[in-house]
């Protein structure tokens, strides 16, 4: 009897043992899982914490781009303005550099020739008063020719490059001394055939081809 309580109490002392180490691998285990969650709690915390962050970096450059767009939109409202004031084959023609007036050469020059005519000058005056209603605006001239070799004219010019040239620069002359623009708000370039719009098979496309450009830009828009 004595020997049959003596094993008895022997079972109950180890299912003790086994129950307070169950016990305590039980709440070292719950320790593991709640340090486990924490951590996962706070990653997402910071997860949360940069999403945030890039959802501001991403509305600010949504904001400048249709800022940017709105620029570009109503400059070019006010280009086709001037375009439409001036008349006769006036017009705005969008370019990777932005949106620039251009003017056949018929309205500015006679074939092979970079002095200005009447109705140029008068081109060139409306174009002379948005600049100074734009006082921070600049301007590039853009001389361009068809890829004819120069006959008629070849005591004044070498070549297409020097009659875009020259005709840019008359266009400078004009706005400084006649338009009262600061020259150090106009750039002038001279392409020649460089840069055609159109085919210089036909006459058509050669007209299209002779032309000076005005890319107007102002510190908001560039």
């Amino acid at each position: 009897m004595k020997r049959n309580m003596g094993r008895f109490g022997l079972v109950i002392l180890a299912l003790s043992v086994i129950l307070v180490q169950g016990c305590a691998e039980l709440e070292k285990l719950n320790n593991r899982q709640a340090i486990t969650i924490r951590d996962q709690m706070t990653d997402l915390e910071k997860m949360r914490i940069e999403l945030d962050a890039a959802n501001k970096v991403n509305k600010v450059y949504e904001d400048r781009a249709k800022s940017d767009e709105d620029v570009k939109e109503r400059l070019r409202a006010e280009l086709e303005r001037l375009a439409s004031s001036i008349g006769d084959g006036a017009v705005v023609r969008d370019t990777a550099e932005g949106p620039m007036v251009q003017l056949p050469e018929t309205i500015l020059f006679d074939s092979g020739l970079a002095k200005l005519k009447t109705k140029g000058e008068v081109a060139l005056e409306k174009i002379a008063k948005h600049l100074m209603s734009h006082p921070s605006a600049s301007v590039r001239v853009d001389g361009h020719t068809d890829n004819d070799p120069i006959v008629k004219s070849k005591y004044l010019w070498e070549s297409n490059h020097h009659l875009s040239a020259g005709r840019a620069l008359s266009v400078l002359h004009y706005l400084v001394n006649k338009g009262h623009i600061e020259k150090n708000r106009i750039h002038i370039a001279g392409y020649g055939p460089n840069r055609p719009i159109a085919s210089n098979k036909n006459k058509a496309g050669k007209m299209q081809n002779r032309r000076v450009e005005f890319l107007i830009l102002s510190p908001e828009s560039s």
